[in-house]
């Protein structure tokens, strides 16, 4: 172990040189650094496994396991260990995720010996850190299982901790405490106590301790046994035990024992030897006994040696492992005087512990009177049982207790456990209505009615029941007492007179009765309703009374003469209604042998205005079939024609009219007609099978012989008087020519976007179709067959991108929002793909109907991106370690001499850096820009010249103008430029940034760059300054053309270089 002064430190880094250079560095900066190193994570586990350290340092690029993984290791078993990232691949990416994985600390690597100043106090600030937690948590374990309620106040007298169990003694929760003045537990008229005796004790002598009463939540009060302790910061450590649990144990056994004196039941108290202990008032009452001679007998004193031994059983019941509390049973109790006592003995045991029994304890209750009634009851219930009526009895809640034999019978059960324990109103079609009756004879103490009842079977019949409140001996209500009777027979013969009388009156048709005299003797409603009239207003009057006089005249000529002639007469009568209107009557008149007529009628005013209409409508349809731009032909089932129209004869280039076709022949006009198409057989053929099939065809395509091409449909239908067929002619040659336009557009889109690697897909909100181009199908790996949806389509991506594209949708379709996206899709094969989408929203009449888009294969532009990043992983790594060993050990050597040649290498690792960042940006930004933003010109300008490495040189800002880029890129385009001007221009060089049409400038009054050497400045490599990496200008260039604008070089105003840059976008203002 080492002392706590010392601090033990693992360092994993898999550049020894690195790591023996960074611990000789800890050790120069505090020698209370101990640093042992590893060269791999797997190392640096074992070194953990085995000894103890206080803090680990670990690089991130290590081969195997990277520090993050490393890190991962070490929290499953140590997770507050202090973890320092210190690396050389810094990115705010590595830096996010070390933090998710529990790192303490992130250092980036960098030249210089500062650094190890700055990861030493690092380090002795988390192991501080960590030390103290360790502690503080030592601490509050220890007090937060405490029984006793602690806590702590500040000198202000505010909570600043309590543990649960000092919260639990006030009823409140911890939080709910912590920040509250002391005098949230202690009651008003104790808080002069507190400040005029505590407080000063506790000031004087650092302690105080005695009884207090404690304020609860819901403000009842407690006493409490409380000290007070005084710490040297000030603060007051309180320790809190309740005395009132005590307290109320006392009241609760004065209590009790008043309750068993008090009790009209007997009680008594057998100790261990079976003699009685204790016996109340009523104990002694029972039994006729004096307590002195109770006190100490056995209970065969009260009891027979046969009622003795069950209630020793009883007992052994109790006292086996398995037994219950308590238990009743009967026994006879025998007095000092009279007959036996039937009495109910609730037997228990006295509270003990192990094998040390107490004694019992019981309480007795005499029962004669309930054994009487029993008696009684069994007489009760042999007629109960022997009755023809069906009996249910009923309880207080309305449940069903008990039935008779009748009563099974009667609803068709077998089992009284299907009936007992059920809601008696569940025994009735309607519910309802039987609540009702139990409710009427709760409230008037009786009722009888009939309702339909429902047997076993789910048949149902109909009963009527008397129905009686049930009372106890002492007239206490305690249920309903029912006899029913079936009474379904006379129901059926009631109903069934009844069902022919409503007949006629529940007629849709009016039915009434005429007297000889032609008088109404009966009507029913439906018949006096066609005149409008109530019935019983038109019986004794005459049917003339209905007619007007022309009606009457023709009734007496023509209809009654038939009727006396023939017995019936049906036609159609003209009435008169209430209000004088006529009404359209469908009659039918019988005449019986007595002279009386039977007259029925129904009105058919509505039905005589619908043919009216059905005339209209019928020549509403000649009309549209006469305006269809197609033409029409309808034939019978004996196949003459009924409809034909002018546009049939057009559309097959007959000259003929559509009144000419109506009843000529189909077969014959179709043999006639066949020459003008391109295979007449086939026509008169399929007219054939249309007419046997007789099933719907659409768009079947014909062809003339003058080149043109029509569309057929057949329709087969059924008119009143038969089949019928419906054909559909359409001239669609205009149509099939631009169908086939459109077939070879499509055609060569599809194979422009082939060549051009670019699929394009379509969203119909409405229809939630998803349409997709061959490419697309393509780049998924599915056939052209398979229909996709917009679920397909989100379940293609990878699981991590889906939710990005779900959002995304969800974005485009609802709020108008596109998207330009690159992300990964699992293919059919199993294959991922990287793919640029992009979709667009799909407007009509301003409103959201869809969302267009275009999907591109991206993945070896990505593998190409990747392989750039990983050559920056290792220049970041494998150059920069190294570099940063020699940068320190030179530091090193140059505290410990002094040599010309130190210089030299210095530059030397200098220019190494300066290439190695070159190196990182060449490999950074060689890839598309995708996410730009207004950036102010000046500003950014500005501030690079601010990052430019000179004393003497200037820089003048002209431009005002914000453009569309990518901020951090645009960064290296000025500060390159500033530093090809530095390096070129020399250290008092004037910088000037100026504004062009579509673009802006950058010169120096230096020398300038010949003719012949202006494209080659933006080379690779290529560079005119002994101290240049020739990488800055390239790095220019490739930025630009990044964001699609143009750079040139010229001469400046003053002789030196200009570099101009165009084709920018300016942000509107």
């Amino acid at each position: 172990m080492y002392g706590e002064a010392s601090i033990h430190v693992l360092h994993v880094d898999d550049e020894p040189d690195f790591a023996e250079l960074t611990a000789e560095f800890l050790k120069r900066e505090d020698d209370n650094f101990t640093v042992t190193t590893a060269t791999s994570a797997s190392e640096g586990l074992e070194h953990l496994s085995s000894g103890e350290f206080d803090c680990i340092v670990s690089d991130y690029d290590m081969p195997t396991q990277n520090g993050i993984e490393f890190l991962k290791s070490v929290r499953e078993n140590s997770s507050d260990l202090p973890f320092v990232l210190f690396t050389g691949k810094g990115s705010e990416e590595i830096a996010g995720e070390a933090i998710s994985a529990g790192v303490t600390d992130y250092l980036q690597k960098n030249r210089g010996t500062d650094q190890y100043t700055v990861l030493a106090n690092r380090l002795r600030n988390a192991v501080e850190r960590h030390r103290a937690q360790r502690e503080r948590k030592r601490q509050r374990k220890a007090i937060e299982t405490a029984q006793e309620g602690i806590s702590i106040l500040n000198e202000d007298g505010e909570y600043i901790y309590v543990n649960q169990a000092y919260a639990d003694m006030y009823e409140y929760e911890p939080e709910e405490v912590v920040g509250e003045d002391w005098d949230l537990t202690c009651p008003a008229d104790e808080q002069t106590i507190v400040q005029d005796v505590i407080m000063p004790t506790v000031a004087k002598d650092g302690y105080w301790s005695g009884e207090t009463t404690g304020l609860r939540a819901d403000g009842t009060t407690f006493v409490e046994d409380h000290t007070v302790a005084q710490t040297e910061t000030g603060e007051l450590i309180c320790s809190v035990r309740d005395r009132s649990v005590e307290q109320e144990q006392e009241t609760a056994l004065t209590q009790f024992r008043t309750l068993v004196e008090t009790l009209n039941d007997p009680v008594y108290v057998v100790d261990e030897t079976g003699q009685f202990e204790y016996v109340n008032d009523a104990f002694i009452e029972l039994v006729g006994y004096d307590r002195e001679t109770i006190i100490g007998a056995s209970p065969a004193l009260i009891k027979s040696p046969e009622a003795v031994d069950r209630s020793e059983d009883y007992l052994g019941r109790i006292l086996s492992s398995e037994g219950p509390d308590s238990m009743q049973f009967e026994i006879e109790i025998l007095p000092n005087q009279g007959e036996p006592i039937p009495c109910e003995d609730h037997m228990g045991v006295l509270p003990y512990e192990g094998e040390s029994f107490k004694g019992s304890v019981g309480i007795l209750r005499d029962i004669s009177q309930r054994k009487e009634r029993e008696s009684m009851l069994q007489k009760y219930q042999y007629a109960y049982e022997s009755a023809l009526n069906g009996i249910a009895i009923v309880n207080l809640d309305g449940k069903i207790v008990d039935v008779n034999a009748a009563f099974m019978d009667m609803w068709g059960y077998e089992k009284e456990g299907d009936v007992l324990g059920r809601p008696a109103t569940s025994m009735w079609s309607d519910p309802e209505r039987a609540q009702s009756v139990l409710e009427t004879v709760t409230d008037q103490g009786s009722r009888e009615d009939e309702l339909e009842a429902v047997r076993a079977d789910g048949s149902t019949f109909y009963a009527r029941g008397v129905n009686s409140y049930l009372r106890d001996e002492d007239e206490n209500p305690i249920g309903v007492i029912a006899s029913f009777f079936d009474t379904t027979e006379r129901r059926e013969r009631e109903a069934k007179l009844e069902t022919q009388t409503a007949a006629m009156e529940a007629s849709m048709d009016g039915i009434a009765i005429l007297n000889p005299a032609g008088e109404y003797t009966y009507m029913n409603q439906a018949h006096a309703d066609v005149f409008d009239y109530d019935a019983d207003t038109l019986i004794g009057s005459s049917w003339q009374r209905l007619c007007d006089d022309d009606e009457i005249e023709r009734i007496d000529q023509e209809v009654l003469p038939m009727l006396r002639d023939e017995g019936t007469w049906r036609g159609e009568v003209v009435g008169t209604r209430r209000d004088g209107s006529n009404v359209s009557q469908e009659v039918t008149l019988s005449l019986l042998d007595d002279g009386k007529v039977i007259y029925t009628n129904r009105d058919i005013t509505e039905r005589k205005k619908r043919e009216q209409e059905l005339e209209q409508t019928n020549s509403v349809l000649r009309t549209i079939v006469e305006t269809l731009p197609m033409g029409v032909l309808v034939e019978d089932t004996k196949r003459d024609v009924l409809i034909a129209n002018d546009h049939l004869g057009e559309t097959l280039g007959i000259p003929i009219d559509g009144e000419e076709l109506i009843g000529r022949d189909c077969a014959t006009a179709a043999e006639e007609i066949k020459s003008r198409f391109t295979d007449p057989e086939a026509f008169i053929e399929v007219i054939s099978e249309r007419l046997e099939q007789r099933e719907l065809v659409q768009n079947e395509e014909l062809h003339l012989t003058d080149g043109r091409v029509i569309e057929r449909d057949y329709v087969p239908y059924t008119l009143p008087d038969g089949e019928a067929n419906l054909w559909l002619y359409r001239d669609v040659t205009t149509r099939k020519q631009q169908s086939q336009e459109l077939e070879q557009a499509n055609e060569f889109l599809s194979q422009t976007q082939t060549v051009a690697n670019v699929g394009g897909w379509e969203f119909d909100i409405q229809t939630e179709s998803l349409r997709w181009t061959d490419e697309v199908y393509r780049i998924h790996g599915v056939n052209m067959d398979f229909e996709p949806t917009i679920e397909d389509a989100v379940e293609f991506y990878h699981p991590e991108d889906r939710a990005t594209i779900q959002d995304a949708i969800e974005r485009v379709t609802t709020e108008g929002e596109p998207y330009d996206l690159e992300l990964r899709i699992i293919t059919a094969d199993d294959e991922v793909r990287w793919v640029r989408t992009r979709g667009e929203p799909w407007r009509e009449d301003g409103k959201i109907v869809g969302v267009r888009g275009t999907f591109q294969d991206i993945t070896q532009r990505i593998k190409r991106q990747q392989r750039l990043e990983e050559f920056a992983s290792v220049v970041s790594h494998d150059l920069r370690n190294p570099l940063n060993v020699a940068t320190g050990h030179l530091d090193l050597v140059a505290n410990e001499c002094d040599s010309d040649h130190l210089d030299s290498v210095r530059r030397a690792l200098e220019r190494m850096e300066a290439l190695i960042e070159d190196l990182l940006i060449l490999a950074q930004d060689n890839k598309e820009v995708s996410d730009t933003q207004p950036v102010d010109l000046a500003m950014i300008a500005d501030g690079c010249w601010e990052n430019v490495q000179t004393e003497q040189g200037r820089i003048i800002t002209t431009v005002d103008q914000t453009v569309w880029a990518d901020n951090s890129r645009l960064k290296q385009v000025f500060e390159n430029l500033f530093r090809n001007a530095v390096e070129h221009g020399g250290p008092e060089v004037t910088v000037t940034v100026g504004e062009l049409a579509d673009g802006f400038y950058v010169e120096d009054d230096g020398a300038g760059i010949s003719t012949n050497e202006r494209n080659a400045v933006f080379e690779m490599g290529y560079s005119q300054s002994a101290n240049g990496t020739g990488f800055g200008l390239n790095i220019v260039k490739q930025i630009v053309d990044a964001h699609d604008w143009q750079i040139r070089v010229t001469d400046g105003t003053d002789g030196g270089a200009r570099f101009e840059i165009t084709n920018v976008n300016f942000v509107d203002t």
